[in-house]
């Protein structure tokens, strides 16, 4: 009996052991940094559209990831033309000098099934602050042009004044608000080991036939002697 539980427990064990890290390239056609910030008392919201970057996950191990996400702030889109290009002036993001948003993960934490807590550091106008940032697994499905993909969520907020970001808030009673809600929205692609996205509708690449040698001539057969030959041999 003892010998059989420790089979059945070394055969639940395979796939774990089996299963590596997958590595997900971020689509940027799929993916969005959408946001929300109050305006005098309503809300203003708009989103990011260029989001590029790799995300690192292992099935054996949901405590263990690694994320590397870049932000471009010219992709800010509110609706709106001259918010946008006001919002991308030095009164705010100050896009000329600060082009980017990145973050930069230092650990995961798994908080239930397809759920966690990402911890990392992210850069924005210039400063670096450590964020956590909840997110869900939304799912993994093969698309109909051969591409892996996976899907995720995460929300969290952030006050804009630590970032250096302080026009208009005004100790908290100014025309715009200091917090600022995010709601990231995330398709990954699935990458080979070759760093390549995987598509499964690939033909694998025929093998490369051996050089063949150069064909012989085909041997002749003996020629049977005729009658002259015989008489030749007579006459001798």
């Amino acid at each position: 009996m003892l010998r059989k539980s420790f089979l059945v427990a070394g055969l639940l064990s395979v796939p774990l052991a089996l299963a590596a890290p997958e590595t997900y390239k971020i689509d940027d056609n799929h993916s969005f940094a959408n946001w929300s910030i109050r305006h005098i008392v309503g809300k203003t919201t708009g989103t990011f559209t260029n989001i590029t970057g790799k995300l690192t996950l292992d099935p054996a191990n949901p405590n263990t990831g690694n994320a590397d996400v870049t932000i471009k702030m010219v992709s800010l889109d509110s609706g709106h033309r001259e918010r946008d290009v006001h919002l991308l002036t030095a009164d705010f993001l100050d896009a000329s000098k600060y082009p980017d948003m990145r973050f930069v993960s230092t650990g995961f934490k798994s908080t239930g099934k397809d759920a966690g807590v990402m911890s990392g550091q992210l850069t924005l106008h210039g400063a670096t602050r450590s964020v956590e940032i909840p997110y869900k697994v939304l799912g993994f499905a093969n698309d109909p042009w051969g591409n892996q993909r996976a899907a995720f969520e995460g929300r969290f907020s952030l006050n804009r004044s630590d970032y250096g970001i302080t026009k208009y808030v005004d100790g908290g009673n100014g025309l715009i608000g200091n917090e600022v809600e995010i709601t990231l929205l995330v398709e990954g692609l699935k990458l080979g080991a070759d760093g390549q996205v995987i598509n499964i509708k690939d033909k694998p690449p025929a093998p490369v036939a051996a050089p063949q040698p150069a064909a012989q001539p085909a041997p002749q057969p003996a020629k049977k002697p005729g009658i002259e030959d015989l008489l030749k041999d007579i006459l001798r």
